[in-house]
Formats: structure tokens, C-alpha cells, sequence
């Protein structure tokens, strides 16, 4: 037994002494080791490669949505040289009209150039030649839309005014809400922007139970006193609710804004508004200055905020003039300038009386806002396309209308110290004249011919990026 123990032993000792065949265990484990490090070498660089064709794809897509941005800014150059070109020549007014120019102008542009637009074989040689010869890369589609509404929080806003009945008028709008004609713009707006809420809010309502639960017991008047209170000035914010908003933003140690917003998403700043609240209404309203209200553009509800008492049968009819009628075949008669709106809505439909109009007109002019036929706002959206990759900028573009000159330092300088000088009564007599002369001026008013409306270069005002 102990021999063959002994025998075992040996031959154990001859197995582990045996070193044939290590170096080839050591080689192919190096090679697998390899082969796997090889594996994920391999597979981080087709990762990266991935990556910065991703990235690639990316910027090229940025860059030609930015493109189509530029393109829409000499667009828009275009319309803003044409426009006061025809303002200044009286001969082209009745033959080339300013929305002509706008429609042209703001017509979508797509690249490629779809085949389907070459009709004949000039156009599709043309389209063709112009694909090669372009340097763009990829895909673009543009749009250029007039903004026009008139859902602005910022028209809330109160402006002081010397004249004591405006000032009545203005302290008094909560207390007779029916008698449309004693309402400012501002107070109307305010009232059209309680109405859109509370349609909104109430559908929302009786579509999901969770928002029924949540804000079931908000008031859409209150929270739209809110918005007016954060866009006025605390002066000039005078309504009964003005001690329970303050308590509000006292509560949360949050100063409000009191100045026209800039961006419709600073309603998020908004105390009494959640963010499910904003996201309920913020799509109908547009926080940016329209100025110029384009007639050939008006819905419904912004002919009611011109016209309050204006009728559904009015209302009827006016569309049936601008847009066409079907049933009679009439076609669509677009209004070549302001004086056209007048005649229809003075003379045509009896809307209101010629004072009756001109009052409301400069009602809205105190306002900030005219009434025309072409628009000087417009929201750009650019969306740029390479393979996979897509970039969008949604850009509000601005053509701010040139102020009027006004008088140089020198000539205000002397007025004053001539001013000065002068004897009480002597003082009561130019006042008399200056006040006689205004009334003529305003008598000779509509006599004379109001000055070229001039717009400046376009400029970028709101940029957004997607």
C-alpha cells in the first residue's frame, strides 16, 4: 500500500513538474484578452464615429435653419424698401397695394424646390439648375406669418391721461361691463381676455377630472386681474382687487414685474398661475406689439374688439365682402388701404357713424395700435433638415414704424427761456392762440393728408430654438 501511495505521489509531482503546454495556455489567453479589448476598442470608435456624423448632421441642420432665418430677414428688407416706396409715391397707391407686397413676401419657401412646381420643361431645366448651383445642404422649409391679434397682455395696460372724462372713463370700467361703448380698448381687451380664459377653463374642466379637482374653485376673471396687474404700472392700477394680488405676491416675497412683458412665457412668473394654467391659454396670446392692424387679416372676435356693437348680421356680411360669398359667387374684395375698411363699415354695413369711427380709430391710436392693410410683426419659423437630424427657430420679427422727427435741443432750449420771460398775461394769450390753433389744426385735420407711413429695417425681437 505504501508503494503504491509512494508511486501515486511520484507520478503527481511528474504531472504538476510538467510545464509542456503552459506557454500555449498563456498565448491563447493573451490572444482572447486581445480579441476583447479589440472588441471594445472597435466598438467605442464606431460609437465616436456615430457620434460626430450625429453632430455633423446637427450643425448642418442648425446652419440651414439659421439660413433660412437670413433669408427670411431679406424677405422682409424687401417688403420693408417696396412698402415706403409706394408710401411716398402718390401714383403707385392705387396701383400696387402693400398686402401685395406682404403676400409675395410672406409666400412659404421650400428646398429642394418640389418637381411637381416645374409645369413645362423651362421650369423643371430652371428648378433643376438652381438645386445644383445652391449651396444649401439638406432640407429647409420657411414660413413667414403677419401676426395680428390682438390677445396681448400688454394692452392692458393703462396709460394716464389729461382729459377727465377718459379718466372717469377708465376708473369706471368695472361698473357698467355691457355698455361697450364706454369702454376703453384696454378695458375690452381685458374683458375678451377674462372671456377666452374662462372658455378654455371650463372645457378643460369638463374633460379632465384631475384639473376639475385642482382648480375648480379659481376665478378666470381674477386671474386675468393678475396678468393687468403685473403689466401696470402700481399707479396706474386702480381695481378693487388690487389688495388681495399684493397679499398674494407678499405671501411668496415675489416682486411683480409692473412693465409689459417681453416673452409670453414670463406668465410663468405669475403667482396665481400654475404651469397648467399658462399652458391653458398662452397659444392664443402674443405678448409683441402688432401696432398696425392688418384688416385684410381680422378674425371674428378682433372685429368685435374694433366694433363692439357691431352685429352678427354686420358681422356676416363684412366677411362675405372681404372673403367672397359662395352661394352668390361673389368674389373676395381685399382692402386696398384704411379708407376702403372705413367705407365698408361706415357707409356700407352702418357699423357706426363717420365720428363714431374716427373717435374709436384714435382710441386704438392711443392704444399704440393703427388700422391698415399690411402688417409690420411677423413670426419667422425655420426648420433645417439633413438625413436625421432637424433644427428649428421660431423668430418674431419686428419693422418698428419711424418715429416723427421731433424738435432739436437748441429750438426746446428757447422756447423755455422765451417762456420764461414773458408776463402772466402775455402767457394766458399764447396759450389762447396755441389752443385756438390746435382746434383748427384738428378741424383741418381730415382735410389734410396724413404723412408716409415709414418703416425701419427688420429686426429680431424673439428667437427661439428647437
Amino acid at each position: 500500500m505504501a508503494q503504491e501511495a509512494t508511486i501515486k505521489m511520484n507520478s503527481l509531482k511528474k504531472i504538476l513538474n510538467n510545464q509542456s503546454g503552459i506557454a500555449l495556455l498563456m498565448v491563447m489567453a493573451a490572444l482572447t484578452l486581445m480579441s476583447i479589448l479589440l472588441a471594445d476598442f472597435t466598438f467605442e470608435t464606431n460609437l465616436n464615429k456615430i457620434k460626430a456624423y450625429n453632430q455633423i448632421e446637427k450643425d448642418q441642420a442648425r446652419m440651414n435653419a439659421e439660413a433660412g432665418l437670413r433669408f427670411a430677414l431679406a424677405k422682409l428688407k424687401l417688403y420693408q424698401v417696396g412698402r415706403n416706396y409706394i408710401e411716398k409715391t402718390e401714383s403707385l397707391k392705387g396701383v400696387v397695394n402693400a398686402s401685395d407686397i406682404e403676400s409675395i413676401v410672406t409666400m412659404p419657401f421650400v428646398f429642394p424646390v418640389p418637381a411637381a412646381l416645374g409645369k413645362d420643361l423651362q421650369a423643371r431645366t430652371a428648378i433643376e439648375d438652381f438645386t445644383k448651383s445652391a449651396l444649401l445642404q439638406g432640407n429647409l422649409q420657411l414660413t413667414i406669418s403677419p401676426v395680428s391679434g390682438f390677445l396681448n397682455p400688454n394692452n392692458m395696460r393703462v396709460k394716464k391721461s389729461k382729459d377727465k372724462d377718459d379718466q372717469d372713463r377708465d376708473r369706471d370700467q368695472d361698473a357698467d361691463p355691457d355698455d361697450k361703448k364706454k369702454l376703453p380698448p384696454q378695458a375690452y381687451i381685458e374683458n375678451k381676455l377674462t372671456e377666452t380664459l374662462t372658455k378654455a377653463f371650463e372645457a378643460k374642466r369638463e374633460e379632465d377630472d384631475e384639473f376639475d379637482n385642482l382648480y375648480g374653485n379659481l376665478e378666470p376673471k381674477m386671474l386675468i386681474k393678475e396678468l393687468k396687474f403685473y403689466v401696470n404700472s402700481p399707479d396706474n392700477f386702480t381695481d378693487s382687487e388690487r389688495s388681495e394680488i399684493e397679499l398674494l405676491y407678499q405671501k411668496a416675497e415675489v416682486s411683480p414685474k409692473h412693465a409689459p412683458m417681453t416673452s409670453i412665457d414670463e406668465m410663468y412668473l405669475l403667482e396665481g398661475w400654475s404651469d397648467a394654467l399658462v399652458d391653458l391659454i398662452k397659444d392664443k396670446l402674443a405678448t409683441h406689439q402688432v401696432t398696425i392692424i392688418p384688416v385684410n387679416k381680422l378674425t371674428e372676435d378682433q372685429l368685435e374688439i374694433l366694433f363692439p356693437n357691431i352685429t352678427d348680421e354686420q358681422k356676416e356680411e363684412f366677411f362675405k365682402y372681404r372673403d367672397g360669398d359662395q352661394e352668390t359667387g361673389d368674389p373676395p374684395k381685399e382692402f386696398k388701404n384704411a379708407a376702403e375698411f372705413k367705407a365698408v363699415i361706415v357707409n356700407t354695413l352702418g357699423v357706426v357713424q363717420d365720428s363714431e369711427y374716427e373717435e374709436r380709430a384714435k382710441e386704438f391710436e392711443n392704444a399704440g395700435l393703427k388700422i391698415g392693410v399690411a402688417g409690420k410683426l411677423y413670426k419667422v419659423e425655420s426648420i433645417g433638415q439633413y438625413n436625421r437630424a432637424k433644427y428649428r427657430i421660431v423668430a418674431f420679427v419686428d419693422l418698428p414704424i419711424k418715429p416723427d422727427p421731433v424738435k432739436k435741443e437748441d429750438e426746446k432750449k428757447k422756447e423755455k427761456e422765451e417762456s420764461e420771460e414773458l408776463t402772466d398775461e402775455e402767457r394766458e394769450r399764447i396759450e389762447r392762440e396755441k389752443a385756438e390753433a390746435e382746434k383748427d389744426k384738428e378741424e383741418n385735420e381730415k382735410k389734410k393728408k396724413a404723412p408716409p407711413l415709414q418703416l425701419m429695417e427688420p429686426r429680431v425681437i424673439e428667437i427661439r430654438l428647437n
